[in-house]
């Protein structure tokens, strides 16, 4: 879409277990073609997009898949990091309906870290 991510307003981070659509998310909002994967550790790395609402400029970071925020792997310790000295605006935890159990593990310890969390 062309923006220029030095300049927006709010930071919204997509957090959540893996194969849960969070890419899907972000390429939904941001115009962009982050690649898709149906396999564990497919973001390993944190992307970032950027899009406008209502006059406001967002960017969008999609954190690698993860199921806790305890764990020492590198794609744990990417969205760990990023949640708690990144700090975003808003993280909205994108979750799977049919693994809810396992997916709300993640948005508690989300919402230990901050309360501006959207659970979608």
């Amino acid at each position: 879409m062309g923006l220029k991510m030095d300049r927006f307003d709010r930071v919204v981070a997509l957090a959540g277990n893996p194969n849960t659509g969070k890419s899907t998310v972000f390429n939904a909002l941001t115009g962009l073609k982050q690649h898709t994967g149906n396999w564990p550790g497919k973001t390993v790395t944190r992307a970032e997009g950027g899009f406008v609402f209502n006059n406001v400029r967002y960017k969008l970071v999609d954190l690698p898949g993860t199921y806790s925020l305890l764990s020492a792997s590198q794609d744990e310790e990417v969205a760990r990091n990023f949640l708690l000295f990144g700090q975003p605006d808003c993280t909205i935890v994108v979750t799977d309906a049919t693994a809810l159990e396992r997916n709300l593990n993640l948005v508690l310890q989300v919402l230990e870290i901050t309360d501006k969390v959207v659970v979608a």
